[in-house]
């Protein structure tokens, strides 16, 4: 057995400096990593142009809005126009007239009006009121259009370029209709709006990210309004004397510059000369959309665009984000009041209808309510309808998450949940109940119990089954202190029999072993009869020394009851399995204070259960290594030392049977089974506890696995103290 042990650590070492291994490794290492940051790389491009398309359908929206409020603002100064055409049908007096045209020019200001008046058929102005101090009109062009007749609308006239107060350019239009009354007078209503100013008004306020902004072009690619007024007038896309073109396009992106001076609606990218204050090529993302009102012709195209630096989108999308996040917010609050005051009313409604129901139907619906047990009520399709206050106690699910809800989420993934609600309905309706049904279930926080489950069918009054009805009683506990007395009895019953195996198991390898050492002194040392005996003594000390273990586990062997120093007794365990702990690559923590109080207890023993805990552990985190931590503390009378692992941890179906004697999970050969049990043994002998919690792969996927062992000994009092150190 050894020379195989050796021929196997032989070829590992061949095999860990072969230089063909390492070149492996390395390429293998390159290429997880390098694909890994593949995957990281492109995965942000997904991200990036998802932001990106996400940021131009706000955009988008922005345009829309700031199109739709143009288009509103020209159906407004509609309205005016066909008020005052109204109003002079019935031949108001001059003075009247002359307010109403003061009062709706000043309501159009913020329209862009720069002037609103009257002139008689030969275009010449019989009445103006010019806003902001203007200039008045002498006379209108002969080339305008105005519209005449109960069919026609308000139609803008052509753009003409002027000069605002600061210098800037901006653009004006002039806009007429015909005033006819019942004597045959006429006249024509004219207007000159400031249609730079009136998309100042409604884009100014448009933000996009952090710096992003709104602007209008028309059909030829001019700036009718732009923040930096010195672009209003410019043509966005062709090289002029003055300025670089603001937009450049590449060939992919050439489809865009036709979609926007072609009146069409659409969102892309591109790059710019400008951006508020920054000078050079800076790349953005657009969207656009056309104006549609009825007082542009159908030659005339004005589109809104918005646009922003692709490097704020991130933030803009934040933002948008956080707003959309309050809207759903104040969305929910919404529904949450309408639901409350839904409610308050539904109450009054039914107020009257409650004070009929009958002493023993509140009594019925009270338990039902109120009651520690868990009351179900299950449909034909197996889903919950009612689940009351026991059941959330039990298994920690509200009604609200459980109704409408099957059962699935309370069984555990190692049970075929179809298979067991299936069984379960079926014997419900073969039988029309079914009583005291154990069963393993999980609650909402990953703890598993056991529940006691009776069902019963319930029918309606034309005898149709409605559903069926489930008490659930949580028997964790009781099902728990039955193991623990099974145990108790099974280790009691198995420490007597393994005493009296022990004792008679003593006597044969006592004789064996004296013969063995007479038989020694006849053969010369090294000879084959010497190592023959040499070999027949060492297999009869490893049955002695089980022989031990079983008088230990059977108590016979009392040991000398004195004070333990825990600290001392961890150092002296660890010193011990150091090295083993360094071959196996097993680091270890220890956090023992040094001033920790005496237990009772026998210091031999105490090491013994430490070292039998610390040997599970190294096995549970074969073959690679792990963390080993040993902590110890004052707590309650007690000190408490853990001692943890990173292993594989324990499963829950073996958890029940780990301090059974002779039970283990090594393979063949690699140990007795007795460990744990004798560390049971020991410790309740000096009235102290073992317990432990663990985590395992096969119970918990993707968690970190690792088992925590605590052992617990009471503080000795001072008269034991004394009598300790005397002895």
């Amino acid at each position: 057995m050894s020379s195989r042990i050796k021929n196997i650590r032989r070829l590992a070492e061949i095999l860990l400096n072969s230089r063909y291994l390492m070149i492996f490794s390395t390429v293998l290492f390159f290429i997880v990593v390098g694909t890994a940051f593949l995957l990281v790389y492109e995965n942000a491009g997904i991200m990036r142009d998802q932001i990106n398309h996400d940021f131009n359908h706000q955009q988008l929206i922005l345009a829309r809005q700031a199109a739709f409020q143009v288009g509103a603002d020209l159906q407004d100064v509609e309205i005016e126009f066909n008020s005052l055409q109204r109003l002079f049908v019935h031949r108001p007096g001059k003075d009247v007239f002359e307010d109403a045209v003061k009062e709706a020019a000043k309501r159009m200001r913020s329209k862009g009006l720069i002037e609103l008046g009257l002139a008689d058929r030969r275009r010449q102005v019989r009445l103006s009121y010019a806003l902001t101090g203007g200039d008045r009109s002498d006379s209108l062009p002969k080339s305008l259009q105005c519209g005449c007749g109960k069919e026609s609308h308000l139609l803008l006239g052509p753009l003409q370029k002027m000069t605002e107060a600061d210098g800037s350019t901006g653009f004006i239009s002039l806009l007429c209709t015909c005033l006819d009354s019942d004597d045959q007078q006429s006249g024509i209503l004219f207007a000159r709006l400031n249609v730079s100013r009136l998309f100042r008004r409604v884009t100014r306020t448009i933000r996009s990210g952090q710096s992003g902004y709104a602007w209008v072009i028309n059909g030829d690619g001019i700036f009718l309004y732009h923040p930096d007024r010195e672009l209003i007038g410019r043509n966005a896309f062709s090289v002029n004397q003055q300025d670089r073109p603001y937009i450049f396009l590449r060939k992919s992106t050439e489809a865009l510059r036709e979609q926007m001076l072609g009146g069409q609606e659409g969102t892309g990218g591109y790059e710019s000369a400008r951006h508020v204050g920054p000078v050079g090529r800076i790349s953005k993302l657009i969207a656009f959309t056309p104006i549609e009102s009825e007082a542009l012709d159908g030659d005339r195209i004005w589109s809104v665009a918005v646009t922003a630096p692709t490097d704020e989108i991130a933030e803009a999308v934040h933002r948008v984000y956080t707003r959309h996040f309050a809207a759903e917010v104040a969305l929910i609050a919404s529904m949450f009041v309408f639901g409350w005051l839904a409610f308050i009313y539904q109450q009054r409604v039914s107020r009257g209808l409650q004070e009929r129901v009958s002493e023993q139907q509140e009594i019925i619906a009270s338990i039902m309510k109120n009651s520690v047990d868990g009351i179900i009520f299950i449909d034909l399709q197996n889903r919950v309808k009612l689940w009351n206050r026991g059941a959330e106690l039990i298994y920690g699910y509200t009604s609200e998450e459980m109704v409408g809800q099957t059962f699935h989420r309370l069984i555990p993934p190692d049970i075929d949940a179809n298979r067991e609600l299936r069984r379960i309905a079926e014997e419900v309706t073969r039988y029309g109940h079914i009583r005291n049904y154990r069963a393993r279930r999980l609650t909402k926080d990953g703890r598993r119990i056991t529940v006691d489950i009776s069902r019963t069918l319930i029918f309606s009054k034309d005898n149709q089954i409605l559903g069926s009805t489930a008490i659930i009683k949580d028997i964790t506990e009781e099902v728990e202190m039955d193991q623990r007395i099974y145990n108790a009895e099974k280790l009691a019953s198995i420490g007597t029999l393994a005493a009296g195996v022990a004792h008679e198991i003593n006597n044969p390898l006592g004789i064996i072993l004296g013969f063995t050492d007479l038989l020694r002194e006849r053969f010369e040392p090294g000879s084959q009869e010497y190592k023959d005996l040499q070999l027949i003594e060492q297999n009869a000390q490893n049955a002695k020394q089980i022989v031990e273990d079983m008088l230990g586990f059977a108590r016979v062997t009392e040991g000398f009851e004195e004070v333990v120093n825990v600290p001392k007794s961890i150092g002296t365990v660890v010193k011990v399995v150091h090295s083993t702990l360094k071959t196996e690559n097993i680091e270890i923590a220890v956090d023992c204070p040094d001033l920790l109080p005496r237990v009772r207890g026998d210091t031999r023993e105490y090491q013994q259960v430490i070292f039998n805990l610390i040997n599970n552990a190294v096995a549970a985190m074969e073959p690679g290594g792990g963390i080993l931590t040993i902590a110890a503390a004052e707590n309650n009378g007690q000190v408490a030392v853990t001692i943890a692992d990173t292993g594989n941890g324990i499963p829950d179906r073996i958890k029940t049977q780990i301090f059974d004697p002779f039970f283990t999970t090594k393979k063949a050969g690699e140990g007795t089974g007795l460990g744990l049990s004798l560390c049971y043994g020991i410790v309740k002998k000096y009235g102290g506890s073992i317990t432990f919690d663990s985590i395992s792969e096969e119970d918990h996927p993707g968690r970190k696995t690792g088992t925590t062992f605590t052992v617990s000994m009471p503080v000795c009092s001072a008269s034991e103290l004394a009598e300790g150190e005397k002895a």
